[in-house]
C-alpha cells in the first residue's frame, strides 16, 4: 500500500502541483482510490494505477455539475475560503460583478475558480448562478469599475469597493443582481478610461491614490482590507496587466531587466 500512496502522490505532483490552481482531493481507501480532481490527466493516471493494483476507482473529474457552471458575485465582496466552513480563514476575495467558474457544489457551498485562476470555496448566498451564456452576457456589459462607489437604487444604498464590476449606460449603473441606480458618492468609470489614466501614474502613486489607509487583511483585495500580493495584483491589473494572486506566483512573472554595466540605470 505504501507504493500505491507514493504513486498517488507522484500523480498529484506531476499534474496538480499547486493546490491553489487545481483540485486533487484524492484518498486511498483499503480497496479503492476515490476523490475529485480538475485534471483529466490526473484522473486518467489514477484509473491506470487502480487497474494495475487491483483497486476500485471512483475519482470524479471537476466540474461535475453542468446545470449551473457559472456564478457572478452579487454582494459587495465575497470571501473565498480554503474549506467549505465559515470558521476557515479566507484565502482571497471575489468582488461584486466578478464571474466565477463553478466546479462543484456541497449544500450551501460552491467550489469556484476566480478570474485569476485561484480556487476556493464560497457561500452560495454571495452569488447568483446560471449557464455560461448568462455569465458571458454580463461580462460583455460589465465594462465599468467602481471606485469606492455608493450606488442609490430603489431598494436602498449599495456601497461597492474599488474594482467592483458594473454595467454603465447613459449614467445609469446596473448591478450584478439586476438592480439599477445612480452614483451618490465615489465614482464609476469605464475600464478603458481607468487604464489610460493608470498608465500615466507610477505604480506607487496609483496604490497611494486608490488604497491609501487600507488596513492589512490576509486574503483581502480592496480598500476595506488588502494584503501585499492583493495590492500588487490590483495596481498592475489597473494597467491591464494580469498577475496571479499570491506573491510567490507573481515572482515568476515578467522578465529580468539587467542593470547597465556602468551602473547608470536599466538597459
Amino acid at each position: 500500500m505504501d507504493n500505491v500512496e507514493r504513486a498517488v502522490d507522484d500523480i498529484r505532483r506531476k499534474w496538480v502541483p499547486d493546490g491553489r490552481l487545481g483540485v486533487f482531493d484524492v484518498s486511498l481507501q483499503p480497496k479503492m482510490i476515490d476523490g475529485t480532481t480538475t485534471s483529466r490527466d490526473a484522473r486518467d493516471a489514477l484509473r491506470r494505477l487502480a487497474g494495475e493494483t487491483g483497486l476500485l476507482e471512483k475519482v470524479i473529474l471537476l466540474p461535475n455539475d453542468m446545470s449551473a457552471p457559472a456564478a457572478i458575485v452579487t454582494s459587495a465582496l465575497a470571501p473565498l475560503q480554503g474549506e467549505p466552513r465559515v470558521s476557515m480563514p479566507r484565502v482571497s476575495e471575489a468582488l461584486h460583478g466578478e464571474p466565477l467558474a463553478v466546479l462543484e457544489r456541497r449544500e450551501e457551498w460552491l467550489r469556484v475558480r476566480a478570474p485569476d485562476g485561484y480556487i476556493g470555496w464560497i457561500n452560495a448566498g454571495y452569488v447568483a448562478t446560471g449557464p455560461s451564456d448568462w455569465s458571458e452576457d454580463w461580462q460583455e456589459r460589465a465594462t465599468a469599475r467602481a471606485l469606492s462607489a455608493d450606488i442609490v437604487t430603489p431598494d436602498g444604498r449599495r456601497r461597492l469597493p474599488t474594482g467592483a464590476r458594473v454595467a454603465l449606460r447613459r449614467g445609469v449603473v446596473e448591478l450584478a443582481d439586476g438592480r439599477r441606480g445612480a452614483v451618490a458618492a465615489g465614482s464609476v468609470r469605464r475600464e478603458q478610461e481607468l487604464r489610460v489614466e493608470a498608465r500615466h501614474l507610477a505604480l506607487p502613486e496609483l496604490a497611494q491614490k486608490w488604497y491609501s489607509g487600507a488596513p492589512y487583511l490576509w486574503g483581502g483585495r480592496t480598500e476595506w482590507g488588502i494584503d501585499c500580493s492583493g495590492l500588487t495584483q490590483a495596481v498592475y491589473g489597473a494597467r491591464g496587466i494580469t498577475l496571479p494572486r499570491d506573491s510567490d506566483q507573481q515572482f515568476g512573472q515578467g522578465r529580468e531587466v539587467p542593470l547597465s554595466g556602468e551602473g547608470k540605470g536599466y538597459e
